[in-house]
């Protein structure tokens, strides 16, 4: 019989790059957590993987882990072309689920999903947006919260690097998932600035070289801010989120230990007492960075904290805030920027053609 006090039982279903590096590291520290089972089609790297974290029962057929009564919710880490599908047996199986975001295009495809999820009274959860779970994203959400912006005007983020989720599919012969830097990035920031402001995106403008391994978006949101958003795709890595509003403005980056800087409107970013000031907030944060980095950095804690928000919501019975109604509309803004490049105009989210082939 499961308690609050027990640990959730978790299958993993696709043994790939994502699981490897990304989950199976951060799911070692949280509690009420056990992974109990992994299945993936390939035997050496199934071996690799479950000896490499102690897991014992080690399945070819992911079958075995939705026929384990035992098992109470399930990681589905598969190429697009399957993930609908094992994603759908896992919730005919009354397990939870998690994904890391929608890998299919089609929003109706997880429309009926997330009614599917609503009938079995079963969560479907998006544990690939860690960014919501930033340890600096949490500290500029808390600023929004106590206003200390006052109306939000501007926002800007930068998104750039090379993308390691373009080796996991090619790892993995899915050929049909890489969908271009406006999903394999985009998606974060979309993800995010509706975690942070908890407004919708109503109109999106994208621009983009002639690969799209850059593109540049202006978007326009339901609470009246403007937002200028730039993905690209190289070597110099970049995760930046600044928010403007009429009493002061908070600037994150995500790569940086001390990444998180508040400014009143009365500061000049510039002057000497500033700079002073944010030098000493580097020493000051400078031993907590240490120990951050020693322990895999702020990425792989982000991925630990929704892990552990989502245990927490099975045992109590709690709505997570990562369901995937919130990869859906992560995943519409992209949409309808996709369909804005195409077009070569603005266009309204959520009035975007969802019959069209995003390429």
């Amino acid at each position: 019989m499961n308690t609050r006090n027990s640990p959730v039982k978790l299958g993993i279903i696709g043994c790939g790059w994502v699981t490897e590096t990304l989950h199976l590291p951060a799911l070692r520290g949280v509690k009420n957590a056990e992974v109990v089972a992994v299945s993936d089609g390939d035997p050496e790297r199934l071996k690799r993987v479950g000896d490499l974290f102690q897991i014992r029962r080690q399945h070819a057929d992911s079958r075995a882990i939705l026929d384990d009564p035992a098992i109470e919710a399930v990681g589905v880490w598969l190429p697009a072309d399957r993930q609908v599908e094992v994603a759908q047996a896992v919730l005919a199986a009354g397990k939870h689920l998690f994904i890391d975001k929608p890998l299919v295009f089609d929003l109706k495809v997880w429309d009926r999903m997330i009614e599917q999820a609503a009938q079995a009274d079963r969560h479907i959860m998006v544990v690939g947006l860690p960014r919501r779970w930033h340890r600096l994203i949490g500290r500029a959400r808390e600023v929004l919260r106590q206003g200390s912006l006052g109306k939000i005007e501007l926002i800007r983020t930068v998104l750039s690097g090379r993308n390691p989720e373009r080796r996991s599919f090619h790892e993995e012969g899915d050929r049909h998932a890489v969908k271009g830097i406006l999903y394999q990035f985009g998606v974060h920031h979309f993800d995010v600035l509706h975690a942070l402001l908890r407004s919708d995106v109503n109109e999106i403008l994208a621009a983009s070289n002639a690969d799209e391994s850059t593109v540049i978006v202006t978007a326009r949101l339901a609470n009246g801010a403007l937002a200028s958003s730039t993905f690209s795709e190289g070597e110099s890595r970049n995760d930046e989120i600044e928010i403007y509003g009429q009493t002061g403005r908070l600037k994150v980056s995500c790569y940086r230990f001390d990444g998180f800087e508040y400014f009143p409107p009365e500061v000049h970013p510039g002057d000497m007492k500033t700079r002073l000031h944010l030098a000493a907030q580097t020493l000051k944060e400078l031993p907590q960075g240490l120990l951050r980095m020693r322990q895999g950095g702020d990425f792989i804690d982000s991925y630990r904290v929704g892990w552990q928000h989502c245990m927490d919501a099975i045992r109590h019975g709690t709505r997570p805030d990562c369901t995937l109604e919130e990869g859906r509309r992560a995943l519409q803004v992209v949409l309808a920027a996709k369909e804005s490049l195409a077009l070569g105009r603005p266009v309204n989210v959520g009035q975007q053609s969802h019959d069209r082939i995003v390429s």
